[in-house]
């Protein structure tokens, strides 16, 4: 991060124009996202990011170069899986679509990375724009260096939740938040609804569902507070105005979404005791914000919940916050209006038990299982908070706490041996870049037949063993099987439209695959099903097998390269 200069400041003292300002800001943003790749090429292909999106990515973008629809996977649930029906996967965006044409070529594996560093680009030019807007129409007395500073700590604030335990949609629901906002702002109608408009279908397109229903519900009482401090139901006009427009305009991609989702399991909402189970302890909270990263000297990365409360603490402005506050100047309505929506994100990231069982009875909420999507729209307003929140301190001490902030979120990140998530994947990606995951499915694909399906089988306890470094690719596992190009019966989706479920057995682990005890049921719904088996991990024993087929063992057809790392495992 760049240290920032004084937080007052006059044109003359560090105020250039929008476009000098904006060009700036996206180079510094490139030159970041530049130096996590050469840490880590292919930074963000980790944890969902890879089982998960990467494969239906790349089935995606070959079958757009050979003229074929994007939205079918002939390789999940049985093969010809309807993907438009599906909110799981929400890749409708040209983004998505364009980057997704990479399939094929050398720069295969940057697919996700791509689409990444469009939408990070996206939030930080949101950012600006919405920080140069403020600055002239409030005014603030706020300097280019500062809007630099909370800009890149607002764009790289995401990305424990791009890198953690969700999928990359989120970034396409962060990089909407500012320009949605400068909509809601705008003092003509015309511009209100058409940014609206356009931003809203941006994250329709691209966004994750549940993340949407989230910014609709923060913008919204948004959009309601800005009109009473404005005395004008302008703002409120713009929200609901363009917000409805773009929902006309998408309608014929919607309704069919919303008709899958209502026939999924998911729709019937989560049972109280797992929402509860996966909401963040508030004593967490306020020390993940000021800790940052290095909360994992605390805390091993080993739970969920860490990983969330980082995401909370990936915010290299934080500890601005402390002289924000302690200013005696009056608060304005915006300063009220965006402090309040940081306390009401982090009590509904908090969740506590009594509003968790009021979600329960309401419709589409009842289905948020995990609290992260509210840190998207805590991050957003605890940055809009401090840029319209001039610090009282002096411009020395506040550039110490710049640095020290700063200091604590990206320090660790560098320092810790592993990266910022649950699920690095490292085996999984050793596998695909080597190219002996091509090798090894090369050799197993002739033991399938044309129409042959097959599920994956695992003790309980090897799913809970080594959980983050299972070979999930070799037995195509998650969504790898369209990366395989074999058709697994099942797959990874947790809302997987019920008529189109190839089996109707529910798989016991939430990655798509079988408890081995359900194998007799499984050949009984389908006597012509292939079972792909994990045996063991240490040494590791995968076997395909059918009803009365011989069992045939697949470990000698990995690479002989390959086997030595897990040996070493």
């Amino acid at each position: 991060m760049i240290a920032p200069e004084s937080a007052r400041g006059s044109k003359s003292h560090g105020q250039t124009n929008r476009g000098v300002l904006l060009r700036n800001n996206l180079i510094v943003s490139t030159l970041i996202f530049a130096l996590l790749e050469l840490w880590r090429p292919c930074f963000f292909l980790t944890d969902d990011n890879l089982d998960g999106g990467f494969p239906i990515l790349s089935e995606m973008g070959l079958r757009l170069l050979h003229g074929q629809s994007p939205f079918i996977t002939e390789y999940l649930f049985g093969g010809h899986y309807d993907l438009l029906r599906d909110p799981t996967f929400f890749l409708w965006h040209p983004v998505y679509l364009l980057t997704s044409l990479l399939a094929g070529t050398r720069f295969h594996f940057l697919i996700i990375d791509v689409c990444a560093f469009v939408f990070f680009m996206l939030a930080t030019a949101g950012f600006v724009n919405l920080a140069w807007y403020l600055r002239r129409e409030l005014p603030l007395q706020i300097s280019d260096g500062w809007i630099m500073f909370y800009a890149m700590s607002f764009t790289y604030s995401v990305i424990i939740l791009t890198l953690g335990t969700s999928w990359l949609d989120f970034t396409a629901n962060y990089a909407a938040l500012p320009w949605l906002t400068l909509g809601i702002l705008q003092k003509k109608w015309r511009n209100g609804i058409g940014l609206v408009a356009l931003f809203s279908l941006h994250q329709i397109l691209g966004g994750h569902p549940l993340a949407i229903v989230s910014n609709t519900i923060f913008l919204s009482l948004f959009a309601l507070g800005v009109s009473f401090w404005r005395r004008s139901w302008l703002p409120l006009g713009c929200w609901i105005a363009g917000y409805v427009l773009a929902l006309l305009f998408i309608l014929p991609l919607f309704l069919p979404m919303m008709e899958g989702f209502l026939s999924s399991a998911r729709a019937q909402g989560v049972p109280v005791y797992d929402m509860a189970l996966n909401n963040i302890p508030p004593l967490l909270l306020p020390t993940s914000v000021f800790l940052g990263m290095a909360l994992w000297y605390i805390h091993p990365p080993v739970h969920v919940h860490v990983t969330y409360t980082l995401a909370f603490g990936a915010c290299a402005a934080a500890w601005c916050l402390i002289p924000a506050l302690v200013n005696r100047q009056r608060w304005r309505g915006l300063d009220l209006i965006s402090f309040g929506l940081v306390l009401f994100g982090a009590f509904m990231v908090g969740r506590p038990l009594w509003f968790t069982e009021i979600m329960a009875h309401v419709p589409v909420l009842k289905s948020m299982r995990w609290p992260f999507r509210e840190i998207v729209q805590f991050q957003f307003f605890l940055h809009l908070f401090l840029l319209v929140r001039q610090p009282s301190a002096r411009p020395r001490v506040l550039r110490l706490t710049a640095l020290l902030s700063a200091s604590l979120m990206v320090l660790p990140l560098f320092l810790y041996r592993l990266p910022p998530t649950l699920n690095a994947m490292t085996l999984n990606r050793e596998l695909l870049f080597s190219g002996d995951f091509d090798r090894y499915w090369d050799r197993v694909r002739p033991l399938f037949k044309p129409g042959d399906r097959f599920v994956v089988l695992l003790s309980y306890n090897l799913y809970l063993e080594d959980r983050i470094e299972r070979p999930n690719c070799l037995f195509a596992s998650y969504n790898f099987a369209c990366l395989a190009r074999v058709v697994n019966a099942s797959g990874y989706s947790h809302t997987v439209p019920a008529d189109q479920l190839y089996l109707k057995l529910e798989p016991f682990f939430p990655n798509g695959t079988y408890e081995i005890s359900q194998r007799a049921e499984l050949l009984r719904e389908d006597p012509q099903l292939k079972l792909i088996t994990l045996e063991s991990l240490q040494p590791l024993r995968i076997t395909l097998s059918s009803g009365g087929g011989p069992v045939i063992d697949l470990t000698p057809y990995i690479p002989a390269r390959a086997r030595k790392v897990f040996v070493q495992q």
